[in-house]
């Protein structure tokens, strides 16, 4: 890495090593970007969402004065983000405030709606509809673990990607398989459903793959040995709704390590099974619907779920989730001083869980996803284009 710092370097060896640097950083977590706007910042749009989601099911419910309330919170959050920083995100904010004028003033807002077939999970922002309840028999469909409960996770996940930098041709790059061993333990269950949970990683490894450059090998051993023993709390509403999540990162992390946690844990919310309020039988089909942020990124999900079987207490459902970005500037700290203006970012995944009501980890899930993204970066003064794709298979299984 010295020859980084030289200066008697070519100006275009220089650029060529820096590129293969960032790819190797880069690979840690199969995405080049990482959190590097303000928590704050994030929060406040996530927290302006909520709300919105909270009023246009009050709306939909004929609950207009309750619903005139979420609204007017909403905007005056929004206002105030735009006031503390205007340049967070200008398209998305002025689009949210337009939607919440017209509500604010239109007829719609005070005339009374039909039943709400969306429910919105207090605290995630997630909102989910019923499309189809399935035939009979149907059953109302509820996490019911006992506190002390205990499941032992394995995870095991494959990535391709695929990177183009300007003119220069697309470099494939094939990744080391990861292994990770999570211990979760169930530690209350409230009066009202939620479900306390702590997990440990007890194992974390990489696994050879043909085809896999030493260095990239050698990078992700290097991140991952950071994440055994890493601990996290979280509640889950009985309807597999997330409601918080704490992840532990030891205080000595570096930005590889993070990055690897924040791809583990994208990785695993693919695999959730979140219910609709109204008993389902097979053949049901429902969405979900929620802002989430990763690695940088506010971006929307799109979930749907078709239930294949129900037998007893044991659940067998297909999804298919999409995910979009809209135009973002981000910063990589994994590379200091270039800047990373997202242009355009698309994900689509299906998966396969199977899942015991007395459990909170699925018995068993899989996953395959693609992901696209173009960006531009600036590097030594240099404005690049870059575009990505991504290839990943996670498989879960649990005892």
């Amino acid at each position: 890495m010295s020859e980084l710092c030289s200066h008697t370097t070519p100006p275009r060896t220089r650029f060529s090593l820096a590129l293969k640097r960032f790819l190797m950083l880069s690979a840690a977590s199969c995405m080049v970007l990482q959190a590097a706007l303000a928590e704050e910042q994030d929060d406040r749009y996530l927290n302006a969402f909520s709300l919105i989601q909270q009023g246009d099911t009050f709306n939909k419910n004929g609950q207009a004065p309750q619903a005139q309330a979420k609204y007017r919170q909403a905007q005056a959050a929004l206002v105030d983000l735009q006031r503390t920083f205007p340049d967070w995100h200008p398209k998305a904010v002025a689009f949210r405030m337009g939607y919440l004028s017209k509500q604010l003033s239109g007829p719609a807002a005070a005339a009374p709606q039909a039943k709400p077939q969306a429910a919105a999970a207090e605290g995630s922002g997630a909102q989910v509809k019923l499309l189809d309840a399935g035939s009979e028999p149907r059953k109302v469909l509820r996490l019911h673990p006992t506190a002390g409960d205990k499941q032992t996770m394995t995870m095991n996940m494959k990535m391709a990607m695929e990177m183009k930098m300007g003119d220069m041709p697309g470099q494939p790059l094939k990744m080391p398989g990861m292994k990770m061993v999570m211990d979760v333990a169930v530690k209350n269950v409230a009066d009202n459903g939620d479900i306390s949970y702590e997990s440990v990683a007890s194992e974390a490894a990489i696994t050879e793959e043909e085809g896999v450059l030493p260095q990239i090998a050698e990078a992700m051993k290097g991140s991952f040995s950071g994440l055994k023993g890493l601990s996290a709390n979280g509640v889950m509403s009985n309807r597999g709704i997330s409601k918080s999540s704490e992840v532990k990162v030891p205080p000595n992390a570096d930005a590889q390590t993070k990055q690897a946690i924040e791809q583990m844990k994208e990785a695993l919310s693919r695999t959730s099974l979140p219910f609709p309020e109204e008993p389902i039988g097979v053949g049901a089909k429902w969405e979900a619907k929620m802002p989430i942020k990763t690695q940088g990124m506010t971006l929307d999900q799109l979930a749907t779920y078709e239930l294949v079987s129900l037998d007893g207490e044991r659940l067998n459902a297909k999804s298919t989730i999409s995910q979009t970005a809209t135009n973002q500037k981000i910063e990589n700290p994994s590379m200091p001083g270039i800047k990373v203006d997202l242009t355009k970012m698309t994900t689509t995944a299906t998966g396969n869980t199977t899942l015991e009501l007395t459990q909170v980890v699925p018995a068993a899930a899989s996953v395959d996803s693609h992901s696209e993204m173009s960006m531009g970066m600036n590097m030594g003064g240099q404005k690049q284009a870059m575009d990505m794709k991504l290839d990943l298979k996670l498989q879960i299984e649990s005892k």
